[in-house]
C-alpha cells in the first residue's frame, strides 16, 4: 500500500471506466482525490466513486482540467500533511494502475522535479495522435532546450516541494499542462521520464481533448510561457 503519494484525477462527465480506476487504486493506495470539473452526466459513477476516496471536489460548472488539477492540489496540500506528492492520473482509463504505481515510487526521490508517464507510442495508436506527439516534442525542445518524450502525458508526479508553484502557474484548460513542462526548465532538477503503456480505447473516443482547438490552445500556452508573454 502505498501511503505518502496520493493520486489525484481531474473528471468530467466520466464513464464507467474511472469507478474501475478508482477502485484498483484504493487497493494499492492510502490516498485518491477526484475532482468534478462540473459535470452534467456520470452522476451514477461520481456516486459509486465518493464512498471510495478521501474526497470528491466539485466545481460548480466546467472550468477546465488545468482549473481541477489546482484545486486537488490546493486540497491535498491542506488535508493530506502525510503526502510527500502527488501523482495525476486520466479518469479515461488511459493510465494504467501499475504505471500509476511506478511513476508513484520515483516520486518521493525526486525533489525539485517532475516525473513523468511517458508513453512509448506504440502499437495500435491513432495517426493524429502518433503524428501530433512527434510535432509537439520537436517544438516543445526547439523552445526549451527539454528533450521530453511525451508532451501531453496526464501521468504526472510532482513531490510535495513543487505544488505551491504548480497552484501559481496560469491556464485553466488543457494549456496548464504545457505551462507545467515549460515550468520545469526552472526546476532543481530535470524531468525523470518513465516508459508506460500506450492505451488509447475503441479509438480515444472518451477523451475530451479536442485535436485542432486544444492542440492549438497548449502551443500559443507554450510560446507564451517560454516569453513570458
Amino acid at each position: 500500500m502505498v501511503e505518502d503519494v496520493a493520486v489525484l484525477i481531474p473528471a468530467y462527465q466520466p464513464d464507467a471506466a474511472l469507478a474501475e480506476l478508482v477502485g484498483e487504486l484504493r487497493e494499492r493506495f492510502a490516498h485518491v482525490v477526484v475532482v468534478d470539473d462540473g459535470s452534467t452526466a456520470g452522476a451514477d459513477v461520481f456516486s459509486a466513486v465518493r464512498p471510495r476516496v478521501d474526497a470528491l471536489l466539485v466545481h460548480e460548472r466546467n472550468r477546465g482540467k488545468g482549473a481541477a488539477l489546482r484545486t486537488g492540489f490546493a486540497w491535498i496540500l491542506e488535508n493530506l500533511p502525510c503526502a510527500k506528492g502527488v501523482v495525476t492520473a486520466d479518469a479515461d482509463g488511459q493510465h494504467k494502475t501499475a504505471d500509476i504505481c511506478r511513476v508513484a515510487a520515483e516520486v518521493p526521490s525526486c525533489r525539485g522535479g517532475l516525473v513523468l508517464g511517458v508513453r512509448r507510442f506504440t502499437g495500435r495508436v491513432p495517426l493524429r495522435s502518433r503524428f501530433g506527439n512527434f510535432w509537439a516534442r520537436v517544438f516543445f525542445w526547439i523552445l526549451t532546450g527539454l528533450s521530453v518524450g511525451d508532451t501531453q502525458t496526464g501521468l504526472r508526479g510532482i513531490p510535495r516541494d513543487l505544488l505551491g508553484r504548480m497552484l501559481e502557474i496560469g491556464g485553466d484548460r488543457y494549456e496548464y499542462e504545457m505551462r507545467m513542462l515549460v515550468d520545469a526548465r526552472r526546476h532543481a532538477r530535470r524531468p525523470l521520464q518513465i516508459p508506460i503503456e500506450t492505451v488509447y480505447a475503441e479509438g480515444n473516443k472518451s477523451s475530451h481533448f479536442r485535436p485542432l482547438r486544444d492542440s492549438l490552445l497548449t502551443q500559443l500556452a507554450l510560446v507564451r510561457a517560454r516569453f513570458g508573454l
